[in-house]
């Protein structure tokens, strides 16, 4: 059955008649009587389909469990769409196929009218599990999705936190360079001025030392 669901979830057909009229097309050109163009499926050319067929097998797998669980009493349209997909190969026109299929499990008590009711009942349940699906799927990008995104937040303000510290470490860094600059050029200049005070004192007391030594001679002359 998984082989319905594939075909349903998987292949998007466009009907080439490009067979049936080249098969008539001989039979008109060709030199005996035309007959009657025998009735042939239309070849089916595949669309890309939207899914990958990694998705194509979950998914067919998913609605095919989905189906089984679901399955209603008696023969219904499941069991009538199974017997279908059975009977594809040996029955190729469909119409035959259905009136075949059909009247196989009629006997079994099986309506046009029990078809038709089941298959709504069946498109309720897909609909009820597309409903619980987009809410797993919400609550998945809440748990995961969005507790990334606080992270995302969180690290984002974390770098401008980070650069309004280096701002500030760079104005205060900027500050400091600028005082220390100021601060050696004091050096300088009190180095200088401490260097030209410790001159001139070294002249005065070499005048003063020598003005002692003369008068010790003097005195030592004079006095006897």
């Amino acid at each position: 059955m998984s082989g319905f669901f594939k075909k349903a979830l998987g292949v998007f057909v466009e009907f080439d008649d490009t067979a049936n009229s080249t098969s008539s097309n001989s039979s008109s050109n060709s030199g005996s009587a035309p007959s009657m163009p025998q009735p042939s499926a239309p070849r089916p050319q595949a669309y890309n389909s939207p899914l990958s067929q990694q998705d194509i097998d979950k998914f067919s797998k998913h609605f095919n469990d989905l189906f089984d669980r679901s399955n209603l009493p008696g023969p219904d349209y499941y069991e009538f769409t199974k017997m279908m997909h059975l009977l594809e190969a040996q029955i190729p026109d469909e119409n035959i196929r259905i009136a075949t299929v059909f009247a196989s499990l009629s006997i079994q008590g099986l309506t046009k009218d029990k078809i038709i009711e089941t298959a709504k009942q069946y498109c309720n349940i897909i609909e009820n599990d597309k409903a619980q699906f987009e809410k797993a799927a919400a609550d998945k990008a809440s748990q995961d999705v969005d507790s990334r995104k606080a992270k995302v937040a969180a690290m984002e303000q974390k770098i401008a936190d980070n650069a309004e510290m280096i701002r500030k470490l760079t104005q205060e860094i900027t500050e400091t360079q600028s005082q220390i600059g100021t601060l050696k050029n004091e050096i300088v200049q009190e180095d200088t001025r401490i260097s030209a005070n410790k001159g001139s004192f070294t002249v005065a007391y070499q005048a003063m030392y020598n003005k002692i030594n003369s008068d010790i001679q003097k005195i030592n002359t004079i006095l006897k």
